[in-house]
């Protein structure tokens, strides 16, 4: 009979926070708050994950097990200089429960502590960070995104701009209903999702949402704080009868909020393979391979629209990486799949 493993702890015998455990989550808040220049920091208080803190207590990450592997979801949060720390307890971690480790969006600020493990990098992307002061719509550079913007202007929608905890109580009922009429499906997302619906736990987090001529709420962005000085996009909903360019309007709106508030950084996504989509991607036996291979996945998420889309704000800033032994990669791919969306 297969002996039955016993659970995983940490040095000096602690067990790992484990899923749901709300005071891990707080010490974790508390990393968040002070971290710097980390657009995924905030998603690493995702309620359903798991955390690996550093002995001492400086440094975190967030992770979930699937597939008989320990994922984890991009870099450490907290001090950098517990971050090797914080590591060694994740692999510690995936040790002792005798799984894997793999991690899904690191940066290059951990690459080679994972390196230093044995996990082979695999780049899938990169950040598209906005900062404020640098953004304009004016010139030849901006125009399509100049061109968005002015269609919602001639359409009549406007926008409005609220912290979450000041939201009133209509209109959060308006922005419950939109996640609703979109689809949205707040239990995926494992890396840049949150997950919560505008529920009161992110009281700081800023809201801007647009309106149309009737005054119907069409679109609405929600950015959390990573830090004092950053901005990361959470959630994107926009309705099925939106006018055309009502995201790069709201993106246009929190930037200049942004600015005008002393924000370092508005981060918006994850610009996947942007090379492989780029004018020279496909010049390749492998490039066009590749890309046949991405669009397989346009019924879970429009791989080539999302950068189209994310190309217009030229704010393509720092790689991801997956990380992993690759005797793993397929069963690493699809318990990544798995975690985003499903």
């Amino acid at each position: 009979m297969r002996q039955r493993s016993r659970p995983a702890t940490g040095r000096g015998g602690r067990l790992p926070a484990r899923h749901g455990d709300t005071a891990a989550r707080e010490r974790a808040r508390t990393l968040v708050e002070t971290s710097a220049a980390d657009p995924l920091a905030p998603f690493v208080l995702r309620a359903d994950k798991q955390y690996a803190f550093s002995p001492d207590g400086r440094a975190v990450i967030g992770y979930r097990s699937r597939l008989g592997l320990v994922v984890a979801a991009g870099d450490p949060v907290g001090d950098r200089r517990s971050w090797p720390a914080a590591v060694d307890q994740l692999m510690e971690t995936g040790r002792l429960r005798r799984q894997g480790v793999a991690v899904l969006g690191a940066g290059d600020a951990a690459r080679e502590l994972w390196a230093a493990h044995g996990l082979s990098a695999v780049a899938i992307g990169r950040d598209v960070v906005v900062r404020p002061e640098h953004f304009g719509l004016v010139g030849r550079r901006y125009r399509n995104l100049r061109q968005a913007v002015r269609r919602t202007h001639n359409a009549g929608v406007t926008v409005e701009h609220w912290s979450e905890a000041n939201v009133p109580r209509d209109t959060l009922a308006e922005l419950r209903g939109l996640l609703a009429v979109g689809g949205r499906d707040r239990s995926r997302g494992f890396s840049m999702l949150l997950g919560t619906a505008f529920d009161g736990g992110t009281p700081d987090s800023r809201v801007v949402l647009a309106r149309d001529r009737a005054g119907r709420v069409v679109g609405a962005h929600r950015y959390l704080r990573a830090g004092p000085k950053d901005l990361t996009l959470d959630v994107p909903i926009r309705h099925p009868e939106a006018p055309n360019g009502v995201d790069e309007r709201l993106v246009a709106e929190m930037v200049d909020w942004a600015d005008r508030h002393g924000m370092a950084r508005v981060s918006l996504a994850f610009a996947p393979f942007p090379d492989l989509f780029g004018p020279h991607g496909r010049d390749t036996w492998g490039g066009r391979a590749a890309y046949v291979a991405v669009h397989a996945f346009d019924p879970l998420i429009r791989v080539e629209r999302l950068y189209r889309y994310l190309r217009k704000f030229h704010a393509f800033a720092g790689p991801r990486y997956v990380m992993l032994r690759r005797r793993q990669v397929v069963r690493a791919a699809a318990a990544m799949l798995l975690l985003e969306f499903f």
